[in-house]
Parts: structure tokens; sequence; C-alpha cells
């Protein structure tokens, strides 16, 4: 893919803005979900002791201004524990549309 000049001149428009804001705030919303879940936001070098850290997550957008929420790095524990929660979430699902089918 090649970019253009009006690809360049329009990553400072208002629709890029709106795409932009819209990515991070289903960032924050990520956040706000894992912090519920008891991670914490702050991962240090060689974490021990079984607290729950959550990946990096960045509101972006594609070079063609496609909106996204980048997910960072995370801990094998915590990713673990974000994989069982995310499971079980799914099997709940379900198995709420399976009983209202």
């Amino acid at each position: 893919m090649r970019i253009r000049e009006q690809d360049i001149e329009g990553v400072g428009g208002e629709e890029h803005r709106a795409a932009r804001a819209e990515a991070q705030a289903v960032a924050e919303l990520l956040r706000q979900a894992l912090q519920r879940l008891g991670f914490t936001p702050d991962v240090p070098h060689g974490v021990e002791g079984g607290e729950l850290y959550w990946p990096t997550l960045r509101g972006e957008l594609t070079v063609s201004s496609y909106p996204l929420v980048a997910l960072g790095r995370i801990p094998l524990d915590s990713a673990n524990r974000l994989a069982d929660v995310l499971m079980r979430a799914a099997l709940e699902e379900q198995t709420k549309n399976a009983a209202s089918a």
C-alpha cells in the first residue's frame, strides 16, 4: 500500500481525531474492566507473588485511519487468568443464548 499525499494531510483531520478518540475510549473501557477483575496497570520486571497485571492498552489508528486498540505484552500468569475469565464469560454467554433459543 502506498501512502498518498492526501493520506498524510488527512492525519490531522476531524475524522481522524474522532476515530482516535473512539479507540482511546474503548481502551479505557478495557482498562476499567481489567481493574474490576483485580488486574493492576503497573508491570514491573521479574514479576513474582501472584499479582495480576494487564497489558499496555493504547487507542490507535491504522495508516488508513481505522481505529483499533493495541494490546501490549502481559506476564504469563496474568494472561492465563485473563484467558480463564474470557472463557468463563464466553461459556456463560453460550449458555444464556442456548436457554433463550
